[in-house]
């Protein structure tokens, strides 16, 4: 584990393997964690970078109550890429972490040779607010608390999750995720045209698992604005950790194509 310090924040992160650099970027509530079972797989091919996203995990924020903006993450992003190696990438993103994904390839061309973003919450795709209103999250939060808060989330989501005993670092980043990322991910609308202009080849990538839930949904419907066909993987929303040894051989055959 390194640390990067970037304006704001220090970055705790993780580089393993050799070869073409690889970026995984988590969503949500998630930290390095969530990567670490294909992490491993990944990294008889790829040099591969694992982090926790300022003010999640092990990335404390010089000011914990600031705002939060999609670009100070895509920054981020950019700073562990070019702290390895200023060649093209490979981006892997999951759920929210793919919007900043899709900023740096639009704000920085040529940075990122292929990005595979898997199950982008691109919800405003979808009729009405199936995911739940950000403002009713964060009134559940301030009368009830965080576990009231991700309760609605996650049912509205469609994932489940066993929320009777939270330990304290999940609910730290689950309370800065409602009360400062939430919003902030549901109001970034991705540039699709500049995108699909770009030299970096996108996939769009969903779990065979996860049909009907609104981040696959909407993943869908994304992937037909860009113009290319969504790739199904195995799993659900988090198949890539849940089952990474059926994940890994695919993930490696698109990004090598």
């Amino acid at each position: 584990m390194a640390v990067l310090d970037v304006p704001g924040a220090r970055l705790h992160h993780t580089v393993t393997g050799s070869g073409p650099v690889l970026l995984c970027i988590p969503g949500g509530a998630a930290d390095s964690a969530m990567f670490a079972p294909i992490a491993a797989l990944l990294a008889e091919h790829y040099t591969v970078i694992t982090y926790d996203p300022r003010g999640i995990s092990r990335s404390p924020l010089d000011d914990p109550d600031g705002e939060q903006r999609i670009e100070a993450h895509t920054d981020d992003a950019l700073r562990l890429l070019d702290s390895v190696s200023t060649e093209p990438a490979v981006i892997f993103a999951s759920s929210g972490g793919c919007m900043q994904a899709f900023d740096l390839v639009t704000r920085h061309p040529g940075r990122v040779k292929t990005l595979l973003a898997h199950e982008p919450p691109l919800t405003t795709l979808l009729p009405g607010r199936p995911d739940g209103d950000p403002d009713e999250l964060l009134r559940l939060h301030r009368e009830h608390g965080i576990e009231a808060a991700m309760a609605k989330f996650m049912a509205d989501a469609g994932f489940e999750m066993d929320q009777s005993v939270l330990p304290p670092e999940m609910r730290k980043n689950m309370e800065f995720f409602v009360v400062h990322l939430m919003k902030m991910i549901g109001d970034f609308t991705p540039d699709y045209e500049a995108l699909k202009a770009s030299e970096t080849r996108i996939v769009v990538g969903v779990g065979k698992d996860s049909a009907g839930q609104p981040a696959h949904e909407a993943a869908v419907l994304a992937a037909a604005r860009l113009g290319v066909e969504p790739t199904y993987f195995p799993g659900d929303h988090g198949g890539f950790a849940a089952e990474a040894a059926a994940f890994a051989p695919l993930l490696r055959e698109v990004l090598g194509a």
